[in-house]
């Protein structure tokens, strides 16, 4: 064949439509850029015959998020822009419904501008939407919090009692705050975690039993919560078996709370709450500065080193790692002990460490220092707004 379309095969790149490069290369695995993007392990989104960094999904890069979560279950991932705007990804609408079209990349929610807050939690999403809180997922866990066991395949507002202005979703349970500053729960009262003084299941919004003020944070570790108010306090109640719950309490049994676990003035002042993994993790003082609490053995400490913080030396100040960070994340919703694994944000980078991160790092850079099985390093240098990470799924924006 001398020619096609009049061009002659020795020519073959100016065919127009037909070949642009020559060489016979083959698929290419997805880029790192500036933007949104996923990256899976090898039990997420790709053949087992083709390298792990094939499971990088499609860069958005036109929208700037503001926050994202992930489900624990499915590959679904959501995220806001500060202008109000919901977005997903997803592999499968499982529990999302017809709203949501699973093709693995970003697409808008809707038209609205009014999403404020998002959550994902095990089965389950929680969003707040206009002041009112949605829910959408598997209801049985109690996190629709109005009394239903219903599961919702698109969003649901379930409660606009009050104005709402924070969601959170940890192991079967869920937390609002409204502009008042008080926090409420709902969900299955594992080892105290719901804050009401009850280890049975809370079918409906109840405020914790404290009565607590000017509350603007919430997060989660296994079976526990934090809670922080605008003076930079912490409060803890749940699961404290590693101990990791803040200075203040030294007891490692289930905690009866949510009691003071660290103050501004005598330990440090709280910036933002980290969520925890079973061992581990960190919250970030008014400084830009990680402070450490819990078992380090499994390289749960950002600065690889492994001396335990627990009770009385809770919130460890991490100055080796300097000033800047903005977000720590480390948390399983499905409520799992064996996760070793935890991303984190400083100045724009993104680190990622612990005993289960080598197929994170090696998705980001698998011929370099990025392959490290355990460390934590920086996985990325710049260009990350928000984080968010669940077995086998990170993403940034």
């Amino acid at each position: 064949m001398g020619e096609i379309s009049g061009v002659p095969t020795s020519d073959i790149n100016n065919v127009d439509g037909f070949y642009t490069t020559q060489g016979g290369t083959g698929a290419q695995e997805n880029p790192i850029v500036t933007g949104a993007q996923l990256y899976g392990t090898t039990s997420f989104w790709m053949r087992a015959d083709v390298p792990i960094t094939f499971a990088r999904s499609e860069a958005f890069t036109t929208v700037t998020f503001s926050k994202i979560e992930c489900s624990r279950a499915y590959t679904q991932v959501m995220a806001l822009t500060s202008s109000g705007q919901l977005w997903y990804n997803c592999s499968a609408n499982s529990w999302l419904g017809s709203g949501f079209t699973a093709d693995k990349t970003w697409r808008r929610y809707g038209t609205d501008t009014d999403w404020t807050d998002l959550t994902g939690g095990y089965q389950s999403w929680g969003a707040i939407k206009g002041g009112d809180y949605y829910f959408m997922g598997y209801g049985g866990y109690r996190q629709r919090g109005d009394g239903s066991t219903n599961s919702s395949t698109g969003w649901s507002m379930v409660n606009n009692n009050q104005t709402w202005t924070k969601v959170y979703m940890g192991v079967r349970t869920t937390w609002l705050i409204n502009s008042s500053g008080e926090a409420y729960s709902t969900g299955y009262g594992y080892d105290y975690q719901t804050g009401q003084g009850t280890t049975s299941t809370i079918s409906t919004f109840a405020r914790e039993k404290n009565n607590l003020t000017n509350i603007v944070d919430v997060s989660s570790g296994y079976q526990c919560t934090w809670l922080r108010d605008s003076s930079g306090n912490t409060y803890f109640t749940g699961n404290n078996a590693q101990q990791l719950a803040g200075p203040l309490i030294t007891t490692g049994s289930d905690r009866n709370g949510p009691m003071p676990a660290s103050t501004a003035a005598a330990h440090y002042n709280c910036a933002k709450l980290g969520s925890f993994s079973y061992y581990g993790g960190c919250h970030i003082d008014s400084d830009g500065y990680l402070r450490f609490s819990g078992e380090a053995s499994s390289y749960m400490r950002p600065d690889n080193s492994t001396a335990d913080k627990k009770g009385s030396s809770g919130g460890y100040k991490l100055t080796s790692m300097g000033s800047g960070w903005t977000d720590y994340r480390g948390d399983d919703k499905k409520g799992e002990r064996q996760e070793h694994n935890a991303v984190a944000i400083k100045s724009g980078a993104m680190w990622n460490g612990g005993e289960d991160s080598a197929e994170f790092k090696g998705n980001v850079d698998p011929d370099g220092s990025a392959s490290d099985s355990r460390h934590w390093i920086e996985i990325i240098s710049s260009g990350t707004n928000c984080v968010a990470q669940r077995a086998g799924v990170l993403a940034k924006g």
